[in-house]
């Protein structure tokens, strides 16, 4: 009986009680985005980024765990090109973009850690401060509500990538939020709301 519990679904690799694959969207983008991972939000079952990989395939991670592999996949990206989703102080605001420079974009890079490590990330690694950086000065209220963040305007992973595409692409990543919105409440359906964020 234990087996038949821990079995694992072949589409989504969720567990078979917590299966999302009825309700994962069919979304495609122009942009090329790539999830800088840490090792630790990997295992994390209520990180976002597997979601977000299941609803726009084309989303490319990588462990920040190696770095060799880490820093070989950042020289192979233009900076002139591609843009870092990060409030550096100079970061342009997303919403104030202009349109030619929008035009020039290819791809975003995304950093998945804690607002702690992330800016260590950032602040230790002088290939990712080679990219410019963007920043939301209008995002929409983040719907994750099952992980403590640094404040309501912080955004998951998913809910930030699906923004920053939305405005430079001007793809519709709505049925992504809708997505992680039904897969977290069912995911976390018999988990008391008094434990939700007890994991930060």
């Amino acid at each position: 009986m234990e087996i038949e519990k821990r079995t694992r679904c072949e589409q989504c690799h969720f567990l078979t009680a917590q299966c999302v694959c009825q309700w994962i969207p069919t979304l495609s983008t122009r942009l090329k985005v790539l999830i800088l991972q840490d090792p630790k939000e990997a295992k994390h079952a209520k990180n976002t980024v597997t979601l977000l990989r299941l609803g726009l395939p084309s989303v490319d991670c990588i462990s920040t765990a190696d770095q060799a592999v880490l820093a070989n996949v950042l020289m192979q990206k233009d900076p002139a090109k591609w843009c870092l989703v990060f409030p550096t102080d100079d970061a342009v605001r997303v919403e104030s973009m202009a349109a030619d420079c929008i035009a020039k974009i290819e791809g975003l890079i995304l950093l998945d850690a804690t607002w702690r490590k992330a800016k260590k990330l950032y602040f230790t690694e002088p290939l990712l401060q080679r990219f410019g950086a963007v920043c939301f000065s209008q995002p929409p209220i983040g719907q994750y509500q099952i992980r403590k963040s640094p404040s309501d305007l912080s955004l998951s992973t998913l809910e930030a990538c699906a923004y920053a595409v939305e405005r430079i692409a001007g793809d519709n990543m709505q049925p992504l939020r809708a997505f992680m919105s039904t897969a977290q409440a069912w995911q976390w359906r018999q988990q008391p709301l008094n434990h939700r964020h007890l994991d930060q």
